[in-house]
């Protein structure tokens, strides 16, 4: 017959106050955690490394990373850059992640909707053209102050109405010859800057 235990946890233990350490298993979910993290820094570039604001010792660790050569060094390199991740407050590195992430979401995000741009403008009507011309530039249509700095800036060379439809017109006129993409290309650009400023 088993011995009877000499304590019985309750779930009332818990509430009084007790704290009791994280399980082995947190644990390990907090290191893979740290780890993934340390992970998502080795994709970034060299520069992005040196533009963020890392510790020496976690920064030297991602360089070397970086000339690692053998998968077996490369993983052991990995678990190295967890410990290290560890010993420091990951709260800084993970809010510089999310907000290059955010950025970066952004910046894809203006590139779809430029594409969409292009598209509609590529297959609407004749007598559509116009319409959708016009709803881009008022779409992209800017403060008084906000035209004016970017005249100051130079980015004042943005297309208007007859430029657009010209763009549009020989975009359209490249893809029926099935010729190179030039005049879509400029076209997309146009778009992009637009909804960039």
């Amino acid at each position: 017959m088993p011995r009877k235990k000499q304590y019985q946890w309750k779930s009332s233990d818990e509430a009084e106050g007790f704290d009791l350490p994280p399980s082995r298993s947190e644990k390990k979910r907090q290191s893979l955690a740290l780890q993934n993290m340390g992970e998502e820094l080795t994709r970034l570039g060299p520069q992005e490394v040196k533009n963020l604001d890392l510790p020496a010792d976690l920064r030297e660790a991602l360089q070397l990373y970086a000339r690692i050569g053998d998968h077996e060094g490369r993983r052991r390199q990995m678990q190295f850059i967890g410990r290290v991740m560890r010993e420091i407050d990951p709260a800084p590195i993970r809010a510089m992640l999310d907000a290059r992430r955010e950025v970066s979401a952004a910046t894809t995000a203006a590139l779809h909707q430029a594409e969409q741009w292009r598209d509609r403008l590529l297959t609407a009507d004749q007598g559509e053209l116009a319409g959708l011309v016009e709803t881009l530039l008022t779409a992209r249509a800017l403060p008084e102050q906000d035209a004016e700095e970017a005249q100051a800036s130079g980015k004042g060379a943005l297309p208007g109405q007859d430029e657009l439809l010209t763009m549009t017109l020989a975009a359209r006129k490249e893809a029926a010859e099935n010729t190179s993409p030039q005049a879509r290309r400029a076209l997309f650009r146009a778009i992009h800057g637009m909804l960039k400023a």
